[in-house]
């Protein structure tokens, strides 16, 4: 039993603050013994739950199941059930399924690796999330291509096998190639320093309006990398917000001039478009 093990009391109450009730639900993901707890807890609040659900009637209810078995054994007051259950829907019943049975995590899910087409139009600097898929923005209403309509969530059990290797960088990937910004850049703020980092982190103040400070991100990646292609790729997007259409062309034609396989083909066409936008600024 380790610290959060420790915790699982006050996650069912749901005492615990929003960071470490984020941490429990990844631990949850990977603890056989807490995970083991949650259901032992859900089962001795079955009464409750199927009452909510309208699964079973009252008068038709199990009897409460025998003692614990493991190491948890609980004996809740009415109401703790609830929090409880929030838990089993946000990390899903197939994910607790696979705590529960020890089935492989499988990172590919992560960044959305059998999609047909990417809805974020900026390069993510995490090898795994960088594969080239054509761009088709999504039509949301709410601006710029960056919230997704229909993604579903990161798998829980993947984000906590992520976070046990210390791969920070990795979760704040998988929750950008979905558009969820805010817990994208919460896990960057917690990453390694880096220049991937900060092209990611220029990511997100580009989707936040901050063009400038996307730009002075960008730029102080350039100044050490020239060549970094994300980099290249997200300063011709700030610069076309900027309303600078040549100079965004200048630095898609540098990715194009790279020859990587689908990117540099959609610079080049990229390019063209603002050159010929900005034809008609003159």
């Amino acid at each position: 039993m380790d610290l959060w093990c420790k915790k699982l009391y006050r996650f069912l109450d749901g005492e615990l603050e929003s960071g470490d009730e984020e941490h429990f639900r990844l631990h949850l993901a990977l603890c056989r013994a807490c995970a083991s707890g949650l259901h032992d807890a859900m089962q001795l609040e079955m009464l409750s739950v199927q009452a909510l659900c309208g699964a079973v009637a009252h008068n038709d209810a199990p009897p409460p199941p025998a003692p614990l078995r493991g190491p948890f054994r609980f004996a809740l007051p009415r109401g703790r059930w609830r929090h409880a259950m929030g838990a089993v829907l946000a990390m899903g019943l197939g994910a607790l399924t696979a705590v529960m049975t020890g089935d492989g995590f499988r990172p590919k899910d992560a960044w959305r690796a059998d999609a047909s087409a990417r809805e974020l139009e900026a390069r993510i600097a995490y090898p795994a999330a960088d594969r080239y898929l054509p761009y088709v923005p999504v039509r949301t209403g709410a601006g710029g291509g960056v919230a997704l309509a229909t993604e579903p969530p990161v798998p829980l059990r993947t984000l906590a096998a992520l976070e046990e290797r210390g791969d920070l960088h990795g979760i704040a990937a998988a929750y950008l190639v979905r558009g969820e910004l805010r817990q994208a850049s919460d896990f960057l703020a917690r990453s390694a320093p880096s220049l991937d980092r900060d092209s990611d982190r220029a990511v997100v103040a580009m989707a936040a309006g901050d063009s400038r400070g996307a730009l002075g991100l960008l730029e102080g990646v350039l100044r050490q990398a020239p060549d970094h292609p994300q980099a290249l790729w997200n300063r011709a997007l700030v610069l076309r917000a900027m309303g600078l259409p040549l100079q965004a062309a200048e630095a898609f034609e540098a990715v194009a001039r790279r020859g990587e396989p689908g990117w540099s083909e959609e610079a080049g066409i990229r390019a063209l478009a603002l050159r010929h936008a900005g034809s008609f600024l003159k």
